[in-house]
């Protein structure tokens, strides 16, 4: 089994925050692979928690509806990986200047900017394809495949077509 973002962000964060409990685990590998897979389950269980008990404000735009989900998912992300991951720095711990594979400030504030814009553009393209505005050949495959990650593939029906269909017309998805 392959390590996920977790298991490399926990991995990043422990070897150089926490360089000595890293050194004492005979498997690093091993070790933050379980601790991605316990990540991600536990961040699924309490975000799937946050949406059955979040408010929904009416009249929410798909955009809005979208922005409130990922919001929801970040806070999950945030409390699990606060509790499992990003424990308390050992004395002395980071104060090296070295690769520890973490992003800097500015390179996650241009992911969270393109992230953005990627979320926006999902939900104008949505709305155009449900208004009529647009169709699906006005979008090239690559952009058909991002819309398809978002939206299951049952979604198509309401455009009244679907995955199998759209490949029998020579679409590369």
């Amino acid at each position: 089994m392959a390590m996920n973002k977790y298991g490399h962000e926990a991995r990043a964060y422990w070897r150089r925050w926490l360089p000595q409990r890293y050194a004492a685990l005979p498997d690093p590998i091993t070790y933050f692979t379980n601790l991605g897979e316990q990540v991600e389950a536990q961040v699924g269980d309490l975000w799937d928690a946050m949406v059955v008990t979040d408010q929904v404000p009416g009249g929410e735009t798909h955009e809005q509806r979208v922005g409130r989900l990922g919001l929801l998912k970040a806070s999950a992300e945030y409390e699990v990986l606060g509790e499992l991951v990003r424990l308390e720095p050992e004395p002395g711990a980071g104060l090296e200047d070295e690769d520890d594979g973490l992003e800097s400030d500015a390179t996650f504030e241009a992911r969270v900017q393109r992230t953005r814009e990627h979320t926006e553009w999902l939900a104008n393209t949505a709305d155009a394809l449900i208004d009529g505005t647009t169709s699906l050949d006005a979008l090239d495959d690559a952009q058909l495949r991002s819309l398809l990650a978002y939206l299951t593939p049952s979604w198509l029906r309401v455009l009244g077509t679907s995955v199998e269909d759209l490949r029998a017309r020579g679409r590369q998805l």
